[in-house]
């Protein structure tokens, strides 16, 4: 059995994604149910749940980076550690997350490999990092932005889409731990490449500690 921390829960079409981290060897997770499937918008898990799970990498999982895909054919919960045992599992953490955990400049986070370009942020073809979801610890605040009924954040000249549950606040301050997704590769813009769009899945903790996550 693994013990799984609830990191994010964000939409889907039909359904949500749920991401979590393996307490056992400090693997990130994206949960499916035990045929692969989404789980449905009802779904039990909560960020800051930590459970018992019987998980094993998906049959459908998806090419790099969507490398996280699990299906779980059992699990229990034990309880939830809210936002301050999040962000002390990922402190305790940040030897087994490597550079998955990322602090400062965006374009530092998933090994280098976003395109920073009018506005947007993905990845392409060329260049795919290992990974899909991580941490990031930013070095300014993040703005939101209303665009055609869409939450986005700025941060420099990039705008990332907001695709959580919890209630957007105006301003992400730096220091503020972010956890950012690779969206599914995807060629229907006008540039005809097949791309992953950055997304913002969630954050940790307040106003109060604005700089102190940051070293």
């Amino acid at each position: 059995m693994a013990k799984v921390l609830i990191v994010s829960k964000t939409k889907l079409k039909n359904g949500v994604c749920i991401g979590g981290i393996n307490l056992n060897n400090g693997e990130f997770v994206r949960i499916y149910g035990a045929r692969g499937e989404n789980l449905p918008s009802d779904a039990p898990y909560e960020i800051g749940d930590v459970w018992e799970m019987d998980i094993k990498k998906a049959w459908n999982c998806r090419p790099k980076p969507h490398v996280e895909d699990k299906q779980v054919t059992s699990s229990d919960r034990i309880g939830n550690v809210g936002d301050k045992g999040i962000i002390s599992c990922i402190h305790q953490n940040e030897s087994l997350f490597g550079d998955k955990l990322t602090k400062g400049c965006l374009g530092d986070t998933f090994q280098g490999c976003l395109h920073l370009e009018a506005g947007k942020a993905f990845v392409e073809e060329d260049k795919v990092p290992e990974f899909s979801t991580q941490f990031w610890i930013p070095d300014e605040d993040l703005v939101r932005r209303n665009v055609y009924g869409s939450v986005f954040y700025t941060y420099g000249g990039s705008r990332i889409k907001f695709v959580g549950l919890q209630p957007p606040k105006d301003r992400i301050l730096s220091g503020s731990i972010v956890r950012l997704s690779l969206a599914n590769w995807w060629n229907g813009d006008s540039s005809g490449k097949n791309r992953c769009y950055l997304q913002l899945s969630g954050w940790y903790g307040n106003e109060h500690q604005k700089n102190s996550l940051f070293k």
